[in-house]
């Protein structure tokens, strides 16, 4: 495991999307190991995660789950229980109905049984569950404006709270998105950085999948390291950025 080289709390922020064992058809990786085996490995992971991570460091957890094993998201997080401290448990949607309109994408399900799942979890965990964010970091306009005196604000923005709407960007050409079946908009990982109020760092990505967290870091001028076990993955990631500190 790459993570072992580095130095102990070395990491200011980590964001990641590992694969979700539903039997996924990644390039080389094959997404269907026994359950006890995933959930140990999981754990691994996230345990060499903490140890790299800054004290007042944050791990952003995005994992999902099919309507054939819904408990799968749960089970991960789950498994960082005992290390961890769930601070923030955020809905990640992707797609949404309001007004009249859906907007964002979502993958349909041809089944009498099954609701089409529309989000993803994102868990924040910290160290010891105390580590301060910027609530503001990705707020939103008030809806009353009367509200922005009456509630102390000094400017036309409050908590986005713990839904987060962030649609796929539309990529139509599979090669476009590395021939990987299960990206993230870069959106999320943006919004994730924007929460800690941390202004420069090292961001680590323990599943690197095509490089969008690396990607993001380098538009935000952030450090980046990141792994993965494919070596397809690996060189499209690196076809996305420069001046990258590790993959």
């Amino acid at each position: 495991m790459g993570m072992k080289d580095l130095q102990e709390k070395s990491v200011d922020v980590i964001v990641t999307s590992p694969p979700y064992n539903l039997g996924i058809d990644y390039s080389t990786y094959s997404d269907k190991k026994g359950r006890e085996d995933y959930l140990s490995w999981m754990r691994e992971v996230f345990l060499e995660c903490k140890r790299v991570l800054k004290d007042e460091g944050h791990l952003f957890l995005n994992v999902g789950y099919s309507n054939v094993d819904p408990w799968v998201n749960m089970d991960v997080a789950q498994t960082l229980r005992e290390d961890w401290v769930l601070q923030n448990n955020i809905c990640w949607v992707k797609s949404i109905y309001v007004n009249g309109k859906t907007t964002g994408h979502f993958k349909p399900i041809n089944s009498k049984r099954y609701i089409n799942p529309t989000w993803e979890s994102l868990f924040h965990f910290t160290k010891d569950g105390n580590v301060e964010i910027d609530k503001l970091g990705v707020g939103v306009p008030f809806e009353v404006k009367s509200n922005i005196t009456r509630r102390g604000h000094e400017q036309d923005l409050r908590d986005r709270g713990n839904s987060w709407f962030v649609p796929y960007p539309h990529i139509s050409r599979k090669k476009e998105k590395g021939n990987h079946p299960a990206i993230f908009p870069p959106q999320l990982v943006e919004f994730c950085l924007k929460t800690t109020g941390i202004d420069k760092g090292v961001l680590l990505d323990p599943f690197l999948g095509t490089g969008t967290s690396a990607w993001v870091a380098q538009e935000m001028e952030w450090d980046f390291i990141g792994y993965d076990i494919d070596e397809e993955y690996i060189e499209f990631a690196k076809s996305r950025l420069h001046n990258v500190l590790a993959i």
